[in-house]
């Protein structure tokens, strides 16, 4: 097992045998021990922790958000965030199943993996994914939110993806072991405990380790966490620290992306004879780079509290620290098809490295009080991020002529290693202040909020600098007319992103190189509603997203930023029991994302690739009746045709992929077993999943078989 994994485990040791020895004690319920309510048979929360709008129930919140339960994790036995958020049909996903690097498109927008948000902070998540053994849950906010969570390090304003590590909310003596087809083996353990007269120490220690063939044929994965939780919890003071550690180590191979690009631009084609169509998809588990090897390191540390001065007055505070490196072939892994007719291709694939120190902290406070008939909860809050890494200078490269469908594994690794960099040291603060406002039994609710955000930047490679500042603004409102089940809502929130920097590499005919333009603001204009009775939750969203582009404009041979994408779209989604025995998660999304304003006049009113205009899916979950224990469950999920480059010359055709599972909790020798099967692509469709950058498709996943026992102790 990784070092750091097992140092975090031999400092909790003393404290879990401290917890044996008072197990006599009476248990008394404080907060930290309360069950999180949630819909659809637990896979749903119904509450969700917004940054700076605080605990919000998912029904009182205008914005469309959605938080998925440990129960959702391990009923999918997914790996990491990205596979937890297939279910959410707006998403999309970027990079191939099982790539080192996960980035998303949300609401036609990119949402890369620097801009994951856990425990509440930018810049601690963990190099390239987060894997799902660190995690109690994961919460999606669709569409960009500078007010709940500020300013994204890497610019995404698609969404926020918040994801938090597990905590110590109930005790819990667990060991695990997961199996899937290749030859990839993973066990691991979790233990919790709540100690104290009442209950008022919390501490959770868990660990996991997996090694063997994974994903595609021979590619060898190691992959090893470990996290821990201790809290200090009454009625006035909170104290959390956190810790995780995550270790990836890869070879002999890597997911790959596939180039549909014109002949202009193949400067590593050796032919070309069939340029700008598409060749059918190969099998998802099929290996390109059999040589090549890449490794990720995180580390995290987080401190945060919480103080209660009256009821209705409270402080709070948090910080953390990340170390995250990288080095190998961890992106970049390509294939360019050279002719579609025999699949004959050349290979792109590199180097690289990177080493990063993150520093993040917040403070604020929140006061709730009324002014005649309306209720108030004023917060003010300050947010800090110090992000400082090195990385290669320039990627060293290879090539090797291959082919799609029957690769060649000649190719040989660089040998060169790529000069390792101080690159950044960038600093992000913020200022947010919120007014939610509440009248008529919280019938009528409104969200008044401006962030602050204060930028400076220093490209440590290049010698530069840059500092700017921008205010974003945004309202909310709910209205319950009928009854506290049903809300209508209406919102307009911004999102930000850096100012770009005209560089000399991407426009070297700019007249205007060194420019740098003000921070971007994106806007969203949103409307929707939410139902909720018994076990069901239903909800209805209709949203607009403007987000501003830079382009080269060729009459002025000036770069400008007035360009912009839009997107616009609906979403539709249910949950619930149908009967006792038939659980239904059901949901659906239009989304028309095009080029609404360009510097390339023929791509005005061009659809944005990789954006499917229809996806749906269906999730039912089965208790056999005559079964004890015994459930069964599938899913179908389909995805519209899309476009492979942003000129539309090539679209990728639509899919549906059948998903199988099985979960059987039964009693083993008085121990509480779960046993859990899933088969994820049943028929082995062969299919392109989605698009990375412009003309690169990315391969969808192979067929995957999954067995996964648990003991609860």
């Amino acid at each position: 097992m990784n070092k750091n994994i097992l140092f975090l485990s031999l400092m909790a040791l003393p404290v879990f045998a401290f917890a044996e020895n008072n197990l006599v004690l009476p248990t008394i319920t404080v907060s930290a021990e309360q069950q999180v309510q949630s819909y659809a048979a637990d896979r749903l929360n119904k509450q969700a922790a917004l940054g700076s709008l605080g605990e919000k129930s998912v029904l009182d919140t205008p914005f469309s958000l959605v938080s998925y339960s440990d129960v959702m994790i391990r009923d999918q036995q997914a790996s990491t965030v990205s596979e937890v958020l297939r279910a959410d049909p707006s998403i999309r996903e970027t990079t191939n199943a099982g790539h080192l690097n996960e980035n998303l498109q949300i609401r036609g927008f990119t949402v890369g993996f620097e801009d994951y948000n856990i425990n509440g902070l930018y810049g601690m998540s963990p190099s390239g994914r987060i894997p799902t053994d660190i995690l109690d849950h994961v919460t999606l906010l669709e569409g960009p939110n500078a007010l709940v969570a500020g300013m994204a390090p890497a610019g995404s304003v698609g969404g926020v993806v918040m994801a938090q590590t597990k905590r110590a909310t109930k005790d819990l003596t667990q060991v695990s072991a997961m199996y899937e087809d290749g030859g990839y083996y993973k066990s691991g353990f979790d233990v919790s405990r709540r100690l104290g007269q009442n209950k008022q120490i919390g501490a959770r220690v868990s660990g996991s380790y997996g090694q063997g063939e994974h994903i595609i044929d021979g590619m060898q994965d190691k992959n090893s966490t470990g996290v821990i939780a201790l809290d200090y919890t009454t009625d006035k003071l909170k104290i959390n620290l956190d810790a995780y550690a995550v270790r990836d180590e890869r070879k002999n191979g890597s997911p790959a992306m596939v180039g549909f690009v014109p002949c202009a631009t193949l400067s590593k084609a050796t032919a070309c004879t069939t340029p700008y169509t598409l060749s059918s998809a190969p099998s998802g588990d099929t290996n390109y780079f059999s040589n090549i090897k890449g490794q990720q390191n995180s580390k995290y540390t987080g401190l945060s509290g919480e103080y209660k001065f009256t009821p209705d007055v409270k402080m709070y505070a948090g910080l953390g620290y990340a170390q995250k490196e990288y080095s190998g072939h961890l992106f970049g892994t390509r294939l360019i098809v050279n002719d579609t007719n025999t699949g004959a291709s050349s290979s792109q694939y590199y180097r690289v490295g990177s080493k990063e120190n993150n520093f993040a902290a917040n403070t604020g406070f929140e006061s709730k009080f009324e002014t005649g008939a309306i209720k108030h909860t004023v917060g003010l809050r300050v947010d800090y991020l110090n992000r400082k890494y090195s990385q290669h200078a320039a990627a060293t490269s290879s090539t090797f002529t291959t082919n799609l469908y029957y690769p060649s594994h000649d190719g040989t690794m660089p040998t060169s290693y790529p000069n390792i960099v101080p690159y950044a040291d960038n600093t992000y603060v913020s200022y947010t202040l919120t007014d939610q406002l509440s009248m008529l039994d919280d019938k009528l609710q409104l969200i008044l909020g401006a962030r602050y955000q204060d930028i400076h930047t220093k490209n440590l490679y290049k010698n530069s600098n840059y500092s700017s500042d921008k205010v974003s603004p945004s309202l909310g409102l709910v209205i319950k007319p009928f009854s506290d089940n049903l809300s209508f809502y209406v919102s307009y929130v911004e999102g930000l992103s850096e100012g770009v920097t005209v560089s000399d590499i991407t426009y070297p005919t700019a007249i205007n190189k060194g420019e740098t333009f003000t921070p971007f603001q994106t806007k969203q204009y949103e409307l929707g509603t939410k139902y909720q009775v018994g076990s069901w939750l239903s909800t209805v969203a209709l949203f607009q997203i403007e987000k501003p582009e830079i382009y080269l404009d060729t009459t002025t041979s000036a770069v400008k930023d007035d360009a912009q994408t839009r997107s616009r779209g609906i979403e539709l989604s249910t949950s619930g029991n149908v009967t006792d025995h038939l659980n239904l998660m059901a949901n659906m999304a239009y989304i028309d994302a095009k080029y609404a304003k360009s510097g390339t006049p023929a791509l005005v009113d061009k659809t944005v690739y990789g954006i499917p205009d229809f996806t749906a899916g269906l999730m039912l979950d089965y208790a056999i009746a005559y079964v004890d224990g015994l459930s069964t469950n599938v899913g179908i999920t389909y995805v519209s045709k899309q476009y492979l480059n942003n000129t539309n010359t090539l679209e990728l055709p639509d899919y549906t992929i059948l998903d199988l599972g099985a979960k059987y909790k039964v009693k083993l020798g008085g121990v509480d077993t779960t046993f859990r099967a899933n088969i994820d692509n049943v028929n082995n469709k062969q299919y392109w999943s989605g698009v990375f950058n412009n003309n690169y498709a990315v391969i969808g996943e192979a067929r995957t078989y999954k067995l996964g026992v648990t003991f609860d102790f």
